[in-house]
This record gives C-alpha cells, structure tokens and sequence, in this order.
C-alpha cells in the first residue's frame, strides 16, 4: 500500500503543531515532531536521549546527525502515513531528507509540504498574548484565559511571558523562519506539491481545509 507523507511548515505560533497532530488523529498516520522524538529518546534514557539531553540543557540546537538518526528510526515504523511537524526547518535539513526519501520510498509513494500560512502581525499578537505557568500549563489572554488574571487554573502560580514570546525575540524568531523557509516554498511549489492554508481562520476551519484539500488531491 501506498504511504503518504505531509510536511507541516509555518511560523512560530502559526498552530501548525495543532493541526498536525489533529490530522495524525483523524488519519493514525504517525506524527514525526523533534521535540517528541527527544523526549521519548530521553525518557528512554537512551544513547541518543542523552546526547540530545546535554544540548537542550545548553540551550543549542541538537545536531542534524542526532535529528535525523531519530528520525530515519521512526520512519522504519509500519503505518500508512507520516506527518513531520516543523521539520526540516531549513535548506541542508530538508536536502538530507529528500536524500533519505529516495533510499526508502517507492514510485508510488507520495510526499506533499504543507504551509500553514500566518501574517507577521497575526503571529506577533497571537505570542505576545500567550502566558505560561512554571507547572507547563499554557493560556492565551485572548483565545484561552485563566479564570483569574495572571494566576494559573491549575496551581494557583504566577502566569508569566516566554522569553520566546517577547517582542524584539518573536521579531528574531520570524526574520529567522523567513531566511529559511523560502527555500521550503520555492522547492515544493516548483514540484506542485505545496498546498497552502490559510492559518488565520478558527482551529476547526483549518482543519476542514486540510482535509478537503488532502481529499482532493485523492490522499485520503
């Protein structure tokens, strides 16, 4: 049988982790996330885990050689789908795993990048309106309060602003997503195998999108 993979790509805050993994439930396809993929390998406490647990600590990007061992481990799996989630983030990431499809991947395999598209100012009111408790639960001032200003439901702490989710960081973040993302476009649109959503509309709307346009396209 066939497999089907989709490469979710889009802007910090952009919610495509959302939808990905509201499509990897729709379809039991499985959701390859870096982020997942290093705290399975660390709850494991496994080679990789570690090693992957000593540059997080740090606060430096785990190197592709460990990323992309992960990653060709979990694409062993049997399933009739893959959904990568923010991955590859750039132009050498994304060469190493277009290397690694032709080794793995049959003629009628199919493989699509999909853009969860978000303006500038959307994603920066959306992340500076985000807050986050010390016990890892995360609200939204607009879309997803707490019942009592600055104070966590859940523990009763203090509510506080990411790093991540400051002004000048969040402006970083997506001069960095843009330098690297265009390769991703341009590479997908000149194979006709990008599809673009309109990442502005409610949650729910996305995802009848994508599931219309996958439907279209005869991948569901």
């Amino acid at each position: 049988m066939p497999k089907t993979i989709i490469i979710f790509f889009g802007p910090p805050g952009s919610g495509k982790g959302t939808q990905a993994q509201m499509l990897a439930q729709k379809t039991e396809w499985k959701k390859i996330s870096t982020g997942d993929l290093f705290r399975a390998e660390i709850a494991a406490g496994t080679e990789a885990g570690k090693l992957a647990d000593k540059y997080i600590k740090a606060g430096k990007l785990v190197p592709d050689k460990i990323v992309f061992g992960l990653v060709e481990k979990s694409l062993k799996q049997k399933t009739a789908g893959f959904i990568f989630d923010g991955f590859p983030r750039n132009k050498k990431q994304l060469n190493e795993l277009l290397a690694f499809f032709k080794k793995i991947l049959k003629k009628n395999d199919q493989v699509y990048a999909l853009e969860v598209a978000v303006s500038d100012e959307e994603i920066k009111q959306r992340l500076s309106q985000r807050r986050m408790c010390a016990c890892g639960k995360v609200y939204h001032l607009v879309y997803n309060p707490p019942i009592n200003k600055d104070i966590c439901d859940i523990c009763g702490g203090r509510l506080f602003i990411r790093n991540d989710d400051k002004p000048k960081v969040i402006t970083h973040r997506l001069k960095i997503y843009h330098s690297q993302s265009k390769f991703m476009t341009d590479y997908w649109q000149k194979q006709g195998r990008l599809i673009k959503i309109d990442g502005e509309q409610p949650i729910k709307k996305i995802h009848e999108e994508i599931m219309e346009k996958l439907s279209e396209l005869k991948l569901i």
